[in-house]
């Protein structure tokens, strides 16, 4: 509306629009008083502009008014004098409706209170609100630090005036992806921490004004998952039958992945004040000893354990202990270390180690703790699958093999040899007049005989070879990579540990051995005809060696 009022507050002047506010036409009102137009409520409000602009000086205010039509409306209102030789005469009034202005403007300052609540009441979370030229309204939230920024850096600023050229170039394709509409998501590593981002538009009424990113923090979700899938390689490693030091190797490659740490390792303790680094990834320091002596007051991360049995992390330096110095030495500043318990009793710890003196922290240690906790699960279950494996295929009695796990052995060498051409032989040996011995001196000394026969058996053999004890008196040998010749001389080494040597209380006892190769009986007969061979040698009188060849 635009219109004229004289010094006496009448109108002398008004446009069409004045229709639309008051219901009557500019005619109607020529002359008439402003009470008479506004009504006395307005009238009574405007008084002090009125007096203002009746004084000489422009007025400018915002207004409430409801139009004729009931309809309450935003006003933006103005009264400029008319001033003719220093004199005022009247003034010009111009209204504006600013209602979808207003209703805006609340609208936006509503959203934004509303983001702003939101992405400071919720964990882990930012919340950045930009325009359409890519200036920040709104930057919020408890993870808003570690992008880098204060709210009060980026609020009023363009994503160019406050990032780097990098990071500005890298995000403005997603900001106008999400300005034409478009939901854009990606993760992005903020120093330590993993976000997930989602740009997405910010509707108005007039279409999209606003664009808004919502970033996670999804680090801790990320090392969960990280976490469990160690766990279940760690789990099948253990299904499948694997040894405790392979599983020991297999933690400590995950630990050092899944920590992001210079070095990690699996140590066992084998004492109060000792201990073994069994497996250590990617490999041990020249510096560090695997066996390892904690001397009283050693600070490293292992020795603190094995003292308090409880977590630790640690600095390394001079003078704090011969393991610690031997860490410093091999270029490690901090490390971490959390226990791992088997059955009840401390078995070892889990240990991590940096170069940076930072490298480790308490939150990592409180997932190393966690993580030890599941890994002693897998170490027990392992050791205690292994010693139940052992049992099943050691004879009880003397430590060898018994004949079900030889045979087991056996089959494994012969097809390796079947498919190498390499040698292999076997020898049987049994002790000779063994029955006079449990008739004479009763059968526990039998039993003494049995395991000093196997130990001496055991002192001759050489790595690689395999010992069985096949029931009885009877012992089995068998020698990979060896020819019929050498096992015979093999067998005559065994035959001469057990006669030369009186046995205590017992006295001189003897033993007969039968030996054969491979390539003289094949793999379905190798057994039968060293049993054979040992058969003759029996015949010729017992304490002697017969190889079976050519038949015979």
């Amino acid at each position: 509306m635009i219109g004229y009022w004289d010094r006496e507050l009448r109108s002398r002047f008004a446009n069409d629009a004045y229709v639309g506010w008051i219901g009557r036409t500019p005619e109607q009102i020529r002359g008439l008083h402003m009470r008479d137009v506004v009504g006395e409520e307005a009238f009574r409000e405007n008084q002090s502009y009125l007096a203002g602009v009746l004084a000489g000086k422009q007025q400018l205010f915002g207004q409430t008014i409801v139009n004729a039509s009931g309809q309450t409306r935003q006003a933006q209102i103005s009264y400029m004098p008319d001033v003719q030789d220093g004199q005022v005469q009247g003034f010009f009034v111009m209204v504006t409706d600013i209602t979808d202005r207003v209703l805006a403007e609340r609208r936006e300052h509503r959203d934004a209170s509303r983001y702003r609540a939101l992405a400071s009441s919720i964990p882990s979370v930012f919340v950045l609100l930009f325009d359409a030229d890519l200036r920040y309204i709104i930057a919020e939230g408890q993870e808003l630090a570690a992008f880098g920024h204060a709210p009060a850096e980026l609020e009023g600023r363009t994503i160019h005036e406050v990032l780097s050229p990098e990071l500005a170039a890298e995000l403005e394709p997603r900001y106008r992806a999400a300005l034409a509409g478009e939901e854009v998501g990606w993760t992005r590593k903020i120093g330590q921490r993993t976000f997930s981002l989602t740009a997405r538009p910010v509707d108005a009424a007039d279409g999209i004004s606003a664009g808004m990113v919502v970033a996670v923090d999804i680090t801790d979700r990320l090392q969960r998952e990280r976490t469990w899938a160690a766990l279940h390689e760690i789990a099948t490693a253990v299904a499948r039958s694997a040894a405790p030091l392979d599983i020991s190797v297999r933690v400590a490659a995950i630990l050092q992945r899944l920590f992001a740490v210079d070095s990690a390792a699996v140590v066992r303790f084998t004492g109060s004040r000792s201990a073994d680094i069994v497996a250590m990834a990617p490999r041990l320091p020249a510096e560090v000893d695997r066996v390892q002596t904690f001397a009283p007051g050693d600070t490293s991360a292992a020795a603190t354990v094995a003292f308090t049995g409880k977590p630790a992390i640690v600095a390394y330096e001079p003078g704090r202990g011969p393991v610690g110095e031997q860490l410093f030495a091999g270029g490690f500043r901090a490390g971490a270390a959390a226990p791992i318990r088997v059955h009840g009793e401390l078995w070892g710890a889990i240990v991590l180690t940096s170069r940076a003196r930072d490298g480790v922290s308490g939150s990592m240690l409180d997932r190393l703790a966690e993580f030890a906790e599941l890994v002693e699960i897998a170490i027990g279950n392992t050791e205690a699958w292994e010693m139940l494996e052992h049992k099943a295929s050691t004879d009880a009695l003397t430590g060898l093999l018994n004949r079900r796990a030889f045979e087991s052995r056996l089959a494994r060498e012969l097809e390796a040899a079947d498919t190498s051409g390499a040698p292999l032989s076997l020898v049987v040996l049994d002790i000779d007049s063994f029955k006079k011995v449990n008739d004479s001196f009763g059968h526990p000394a039998g039993d003494e005989v049995l395991i000093e026969v196997a130990s001496r058996l055991r002192d001759t053999s050489r790595k690689g070879e395999v010992l069985a004890r096949l029931g009885g008196e009877e012992f089995v040998w068998m020698l990979p990579g060896t020819g019929g010749e050498d096992a015979v001389q093999a067998a005559e080494r065994a035959r001469r540990s057990i006669s030369t040597a009186p046995f205590p209380g017992i006295g001189a006892l003897t033993i007969s051995a039968g030996v054969c190769e491979l390539a003289d009986a094949g793999k379905a007969h190798l057994m039968d005809r060293a049993d054979q061979a040992l058969y003759r040698a029996k015949q010729y009188g017992r304490n002697s060696t017969v190889r079976y060849r050519d038949g015979t």
